[in-house]
């Protein structure tokens, strides 16, 4: 049956005009939501869904809540990415696109329900918040929701988010094949994804038989930033024998490594033959670093991309499983992590 045909059938078993029907089925944001859903449900019935062109996108309206510093001047960078690949997949489209702030625990019930039940808005992103209150009343709201970089405790919302246990196996994994084992870890703990991240390094270390030691192994910090990665670095290395200090730095991200950097040039460390470094980056955002340093990327715009995508599949198919997306990271060889023959400390430990 042509398209012309399904339109006209679609149209005479709603009672809505080809024309309305024809601009539901190419993503137009012009049309009732009585209307959108009538056409919709019957186009899924006919089968038209299935053979619709992946590109095109059937949402009216978006509302994207994410931490409030995202929005602000010296804000998230991590989650300013993920808006950027959000507003390039809906950038072909028409689709209305809106933003709020929200807490990441404690957020605002009363703005939720206001910006998520606007007449105009019937697909919902989630970025960053973990507040379950949250995230029950958006599987209340009978509109598609997504999570990015988090997961409802009841896994009956769709999500995207880095495999951060994967790209801390991955990273670790990476620099115990040069040889190294005395590895110092600097990260920030304050969400339960730099946990994850965590598990992954440790898998590594059970998977060599080497204890993995908080005390010696890792440095914990409040954020990310240069500075307090400098300060940190700077107090471990003057309380800790020349003798102890690592083979590698690994750093959660990249601004840290900035910090690093001045570190170990005012200690008169060279880099990477006294102390290799490695850190994580953002792809896209961080190019200035990544292009210098040893790192393993995050594809931060991607997730953006793919929350959108995964809100259409919702969309045609409401009783396909659950997903949760985990998209894997990628190590950057730069040159400032040396295989550990090239130390003169290294630690002969075989697998």
């Amino acid at each position: 049956m042509s398209g012309k045909l399904k339109m006209d059938e679609i149209a005479a078993l709603t009672g809505f005009s080809v024309s309305t029907v024809s601009r539901v089925l190419s993503g137009k944001s012009y049309t009732s939501n009585k209307a959108r859903e009538a056409i919709v449900s019957c186009a899924r019935q006919l089968g038209v869904l299935d053979s619709l062109a992946s590109g095109r996108l059937l949402i009216n309206g978006i509302v994207v809540f994410a931490p409030q510093r995202t929005f602000t001047a010296q804000g998230d960078a991590f989650y300013l990415e993920v808006t950027r690949g959000i507003a390039d997949a809906v950038a072909p489209h028409d689709v209305y696109l809106t933003w709020c702030g929200l807490d990441e625990q404690r957020a605002d019930i009363k703005i939720f329900l206001e910006k998520a039940n606007n007449k105009n808005i019937n697909a919902i992103i989630l970025i960053g918040i973990d507040d379950p209150t949250i995230h029950k009343l958006a599987q209340s709201l009978d509109k598609p929701c997504v999570l990015v970089n988090s997961q409802d405790r009841e896994g009956l919302l769709d999500a995207v988010s880095p495999d951060h246990r994967a790209i801390g196996n991955l990273a670790a994994q990476y620099l115990f094949d040069q040889g190294h084992r005395r590895i110092l870890h600097i990260t920030s703990l304050r969400r339960e994804t730099m946990y994850w991240r965590l598990e992954g390094i440790k898998e590594v270390y059970r998977q060599y038989q080497i204890p993995f030691d908080s005390q010696r192994d890792l440095l914990v910090t409040e954020g990310f930033t240069a500075g307090e990665a400098e300060q940190a670095i700077e107090d471990w290395l003057r309380i800790t024998p020349r003798e102890a200090w690592p083979e590698v730095i690994f750093c959660a991200g990249a601004p840290m490594s900035v910090g690093i950097q001045r570190v170990l040039e005012k200690a008169g460390v060279r880099m990477p033959e006294g102390i290799s470094l490695m850190t994580t980056g953002v792809e896209g955002l961080d190019a200035e670093v990544i292009a210098t340093v040893s790192c393993i990327t995050i594809p931060c715009r991607a997730l953006g991309v793919e929350a959108v995508h995964l809100l259409q599949n919702r969309l045609n198919r409401p009783s396909a499983p659950v997903f949760n997306l985990c998209l894997k990271g990628k190590v950057l060889d730069k040159g400032t992590v040396v295989s550990a023959t090239r130390h003169a400390a290294r630690v002969a430990v075989s697998r």
